[in-house]
C-alpha cells in the first residue's frame, strides 16, 4: 500500500542537513520530529556483544517524557542507537534506518517481531575506513612509527621499509568495505583474497583475484601478508578470530580488524603478538568499547589501536541524509528500499 504520509523520528542528531531535509518536505508529505537519542558507547559495546540487548543492564540514557508522546505517532526512526523495548516506545514503527553500517547493536529480533523494515547505511563510510587500512598497513610497512620517534628524539639514523607491491591480502567478507579495500589493495600492487558468505564453488569476482568459500577461510588466510576482517557481526563471525586462527597465519603476517570486537578472541591476538608470530595488528575495534585501562591491548608490542574511528565525517551526515531522503521517497512509493538488512 503507498503512504501517503510519513512521520520520522530523528534520534541522530544531524547538524548540516536541514536544507536537504526541508527540501524533502517541500516535496512530499514529510514531517521530521528532532529527538535526539544517544547511548553511551559502554552500552552501545555491550549490545554489540548481545545483539542488541542490554543484557549487563548497563544505564540507559534517560528519555524526555516529550520524546514518548512524540515516538508513539513516528511511522519511521532515524538513529544510531535504538531503546530498549521499542515496542512499547515506537508502536506504529513501520521502518528503522540505522547510520551505521553496523547494526549487532540494535536489536534487530524485535523489530522483526514488530513487523519492521530495518535498513542500515552500508557503503556511505567504506571509502573512508578503506582509506584507514591502508595508512596504517602503510604505517607499518615503511617504519612510520619508528622514524616518527627517532625525529622525536633527534636521532638521525636511517631504517628502510617494505613495499606493498607483490604482498597478498586476505579480506574477510567482501561487502562494502571489504570491495573498498580490495579496489585500493590493487592500485598497490597486491594480489587480492577474499573470503564471501554467499560464494560457492568456482565463484569468481571482478574486484579480487581469488574468491573463496566460507569453508575455505583457514586456506586464504594461510596464504596472506595481511589479513583484514570485514564482516559484519553474526553467530557465524563470533570470535571468529582464535588461538587456532592465529597460529595458521603466516609469520610475519598482520592482522586488522575494522568490522566488530567480537571477532576476536584478543587474549589469543595479544598471546600472537607477545610471541613474535604476528608481525602487528590493527584494531579499530574492540569487544569492549571504551577499552579498560588495564587491559593487555594496550601494551602489546607493534599494536596500532584506534578507538572505533576509522570513519571519517567529511560526507557522512550528508552521504546519511541522502540516504535517508532516497528512502523515504522509496517509503512513499510503496516500493522496497535500499540496504535492507535480511
Amino acid at each position: 500500500m503507498v503512504k501517503d504520509k510519513l512521520t520520522i523520528g530523528m534520534l541522530f542528531p544531524f547538524r548540516n542537513t536541514h536544507k536537504l531535509l526541508t527540501q524533502l518536505c517541500d516535496k512530499h508529505p514529510v514531517e521530521f520530529v528532532y529527538t535526539p537519542y544517544l547511548e553511551t558507547n559502554e552500552l552501545r559495546s555491550s549490545r554489540g556483544l548481545n545483539f542488541g540487548k542490554n543484557t549487563k543492564k548497563i544505564s540507559e540514557p534517560e528519555i524526555d517524557g516529550d520524546f514518548t508522546e512524540i515516538w508513539r505517532t513516528c511511522d519511521a526512526v532515524v538513529g544510531m542507537d535504538l531503546p530498549s523495548n521499542p515496542q512499547s516506545l515506537f508502536p506504529n514503527l513501520k521502518w528503522f534506518q540505522g547510520v551505521s553500517a553496523g547494526y549487532d547493536h540494535i536489536d534487530t529480533a524485535a523489530l522483526r517481531e514488530m513487523g519492521v523494515i530495518q535498513t542500515n547505511a552500508r557503503g556511505i563510510s567504506s571509502p573512508a575506513i578503506a582509506e584507514f587500512v591502508f595508512a596504517r598497513l602503510l604505517q607499518v610497512w615503511k617504519e612510520l612509527r619508528l622514524l616518527d620517534s627517532q625525529q622525536a628524539e633527534m636521532l638521525w639514523k636511517v631504517r628502510f621499509g617494505s613495499e606493498a607491491i607483490g604482498k597478498t591480502i586476505g579480506i574477510v567478507g567482501l561487502g562494502s568495505i571489504g570491495r573498498a579495500i580490495a579496489t585500493r589493495a590493487r592500485a598497490f600492487g597486491m594480489t587480492t583474497l577474499a573470503v564471501r558468505k554467499t560464494a560457492t564453488a568456482g565463484s569468481q569476482d571482478e574486484d579480487v583475484d581469488v574468491l573463496y568459500e566460507l569453508k575455505d577461510l583457514e586456506e586464504m588466510i594461510h596464504q596472506s601478508d595481511v589479513v583484514v576482517m570485514a564482516a559484519p557481526a553474526t553467530e557465524e563471525t563470533k570470535e571468529m578470530f582464535d588461538e587456532k586462527m592465529f597460529r595458521i597465519m603466516r609469520k610475519g603476517a598482520i592482522f586488522c580488524n575494522v568490522a566488530r570486537g567480537m571477532h576476536v578472541v584478543e587474549d589469543a591476538l595479544v598471546r600472537s603478538l607477545n610471541s613474535g608470530h604476528l608481525a602487528a595488528a590493527i584494531l579499530d575495534v574492540t569487544r569492549v568499547e571504551p577499552l579498560p585501562i588495564d587491559d593487555p591491548i594496550w601494551s602489546a608490542p607493534n599494536m596500532y589501536l584506534s578507538p572505533h574511528c576509522s570513519v571519517s565525517f567529511d560526507n557522512y551526515e550528508k552521504n546519511a541524509v541522502e540516504l535517508v531522503i532516497e528512502n523515504a521517497e522509496l517509503f512513499l512509493a510503496g516500493k522496497s528500499l535500499t540496504n535492507v538488512v535480511s
